[in-house]
């Protein structure tokens, strides 16, 4: 991302998110919507939350999050412990915190005063880069050596054989102990 700046400007997104994001905010900032209009902004895509969104849609806010992984990495990182990881694509917990990162940060720069842009350096930014470092360990995956998530086999566990029936039927039980236990009216 050499830009030959002293510090490399945010990356702009792709045309349709920076559409989409734009007739958000200013849906957000209206009071005196009618009916039908805040029916239309509630089905529009929400690009911070990446696997709600169509595939088309989706696919853009990859790409701008793959420029914004860059520009953090080149310009707001020098230690090797708390660096978006290349192969952030590959780690979902990441992708959903990116995805909301790089908007809140896109959002900060339409701010009338930088109150929102040092929040975002301040707060964000370090939690966000903390986290990943809390969940993928300080060394994270090194390059070109992406670690799979050591709690693949749990999950499968969670998902797969008898144990999605087992809970299902716990919950049952607890509802129909919740009903038993309800006193009747009118005794």
């Amino acid at each position: 991302m050499a830009t030959g700046l002293m510090a490399a400007p945010f990356p702009e997104p792709p045309g349709v998110i920076a559409r989409l994001l734009d007739e958000l905010r200013l849906a957000a900032a209206q009071t005196d919507e009618a009916e039908h209009e805040s029916r239309r902004v509630a089905m529009l895509s929400r690009p911070w939350d990446p696997p709600s969104c169509p595939p088309e849609i989706r696919r853009n806010v990859y790409a701008w999050l793959d420029a914004v992984v860059a520009w953090i990495n080149e310009d707001h990182t020098s230690r090797t412990d708390r660096v978006v990881p290349i192969c952030w694509d590959l780690h979902p917990h990441i992708v959903h915190e990116l995805a909301t990162v790089t908007c809140l940060r896109w959002e900060a720069t339409f701010a009338r005063t930088p109150a929102a842009l040092e929040e975002w350096h301040r707060f964000t930014l370090p939690a966000f880069l903390g986290r990943i470092a809390e969940r993928i360990g300080e060394t994270g995956c090194p390059p070109a050596r992406h670690l799979p998530n050591p709690g693949a086999g749990r999950n499968a566990i969670y998902r797969e054989g008898d144990e999605p029936a087992r809970r299902r039927s716990r919950r049952w039980q607890d509802e129909e102990l919740v009903v038993g236990l309800r006193p009747i009216r009118g005794s």
